[in-house]
């Protein structure tokens, strides 16, 4: 069983990690021994949901990685903080799990991923939405080919605010570019390009965008309108917001040459349509986990146990985050950009 410490004590470790990483401790492959964080309110919120004790609960990451044998950190802290905090464990020698993106630029996603390299640990990063049941499924149908050559991925998802973090922080930390480095792009889209990369199925090779700030008091993005052209020459249209208070319809849907799937269709996790009968379908949705990040953390920890590649390795998190900056540079400069970033391998 895995040691681990949590690095950072925020909401998304209160709703997602701390319970996943429970679930996971009962079937046998991880254990929290430790958890850092600032704030003693936080520390105490999730040592006491995580049954720590006092003396294993630290002010700062540092401290932990002094006074504890990790096997793994979870860092989940704001985004300008991922690469001082994972070149530290890095060069501590601990294997590292972080929340996304990996970094705010490629520069510092370089910085981490040398670091990790020279030091020789593992490096996985959080690309939880692939773990969601209603998409994994999805990914499953398309990559076997249930509807062909897929051409046309659109999602959208508009709504008239973030994530806001918890009180002992900073609830709007997400909307300081200092410390995101950008809006919704790249909090809530960066799920959405990887999606959409392995559903295509195909690399990108040039990003259009439209991003502005149009309703929000806030110096980054609250809305972003980015379609990416593939190798293939399929196109993904990917539209979010926090400017939109009303909120949009939602759609998620991936569409091939001989047929459809639609994530949440007639009240149902999801829908496939094959152009062969003109008839929709409902598959079963089954997963091992309901919690999208135990599912991606116990294939993690899985992988690593068998010496396999984790799901999502710093380079390919970093590919990620290539497509993202095309799309702030497409806006910058109101043209096309040229990239060519191979799509994921799918695990």
């Amino acid at each position: 069983m895995f040691k681990l410490g949590i690095i950072g004590c925020g909401r998304v470790v209160e709703t997602g990690h701390a319970p996943a990483l429970k679930r996971l401790r009962e079937d046998g492959l991880v254990e929290v021994v430790a958890l850092a964080d600032p704030a003693e309110e936080r520390r105490k919120t999730i040592g006491d949901a995580l049954g720590l004790p006092e003396k294993s609960r630290y002010e700062n990451h540092t401290q932990m990685l002094e006074a504890e044998a990790l096997d793994f950190v979870d860092i989940a802290l704001p985004h300008f903080l991922h690469e001082k905090v994972t070149i530290d464990c890095a060069k501590a020698g601990v294997n590292i799990i972080s929340e996304k993106p990996l970094a705010t630029n490629l520069a510092e996603a370089d910085n981490i991923i040398k670091a990790c390299e020279e030091a020789g640990v593992i490096l996985a990063v959080l690309h939880n939405y692939r773990y969601n049941p209603a998409m994994r499924k999805a990914l499953e149908l398309a990559s076997s080919g249930e509807i062909g050559e897929v051409f046309l991925v659109r999602y959208e998802g508009l709504g008239g605010s973030h994530w806001h973090g918890t009180g002992a922080y900073d609830p709007d930390w997400r909307t300081k570019k200092a410390r995101s480095g950008g809006g919704c792009l790249i909090d809530n889209a960066y799920h959405n390009i990887y999606l959409a990369r392995e559903f295509m199925a195909s690399g990108v090779v040039g990003v259009y965008a439209q991003i502005e700030t149009y309703t929000r008091p806030i110096d980054v993005d609250d809305t972003a309108l980015v379609l990416f052209r593939h190798e293939n020459s399929g196109t993904s249209s990917i539209q979010v917001s926090w400017g939109v208070s009303a909120g949009g319809r939602g759609m998620r849907e991936v569409h091939g040459k001989e047929g459809s799937i639609v994530i949440g269709r007639e009240d149902k996790p999801l829908g496939l349509y094959k152009n062969s009968t003109g008839e929709w379908t409902y598959p079963e949705v089954e997963a091992e986990y309901e919690s999208s990040f135990a599912g991606i953390m116990a294939d993690i920890f899985r992988a690593v146990e068998r010496s396999e590649p984790v799901p999502t390795d710093g380079l390919e998190a970093r590919r990620n985050l290539e497509a993202l900056m095309a799309a702030y540079h497409s806006a910058e400069r109101g043209e096309v950009v040229k990239v060519n970033i191979p799509a994921p391998v799918s695990r």
